[in-house]
């Protein structure tokens, strides 16, 4: 890829345009490398970072483990078990403390290719990157940071706004 496939926004468009235009096609271009990495053979980075935070539990977890900082709810994250556990890299155990709900565990297979798929992240992550001085990595991931503790919090807010919009909306039913 060159400089000439890059999406062109000239100054003039407004900084909110550039920002979700350029957003939009690096998260398009990490996924067709996620595909390409899946196609052969790795894990891909949703997977990764799923089994990562099960590994770093460093205990079996519950399925809501996964729907509260991987996936947006329970259903998503039942089916990326039911993925993992058919490669043989999770299974499901029996919750000793609760008879009605299950646990996730990482298999022996499932570390080893969490090791694998690490490291080589870890490559395709150095080679993207080598270009970038130490001040621009710092400056980027400084950035990011920024942008996601934005992000976060305009969502509570949202989330906030809405529950007090329902409970308006319920007292003006009610009355």
């Amino acid at each position: 890829m060159n400089h000439c496939d890059l999406p062109t926004l000239g100054e003039e468009q407004p900084f909110e345009e550039q920002f979700f235009h350029l957003f939009m096609h690096i998260n398009r271009l990490l996924r067709q490398l996620a595909d390409q990495q899946m196609a052969d053979g790795c894990l891909t980075p949703t997977q990764l970072f799923f089994l990562k935070r099960l590994n770093d539990a460093g205990a079996p977890q519950p399925i809501s483990f996964f729907a509260d900082g991987v996936f947006s709810n329970r259903s998503n994250a039942t089916q990326m078990i039911d993925r993992l556990q058919a490669e043989g890299l999770v299974t499901r155990v029996k919750n000793p403390n609760d008879r009605r709900s299950v646990l996730v565990e990482l298999t022996a297979s499932g570390a080893a290719r969490l090791g694998e798929g690490h490291a080589r992240h870890q490559q395709l992550a150095q080679a993207l990157f080598a270009p970038l001085s130490a001040t621009e990595r710092q400056t980027a991931i400084h950035i990011l940071r920024r942008v996601l503790q934005l992000l976060q919090d305009f969502q509570m807010e949202s989330q906030q706004d809405s529950r007090s919009e329902n409970v308006h909306v319920k007292k003006g039913i009610n009355q």
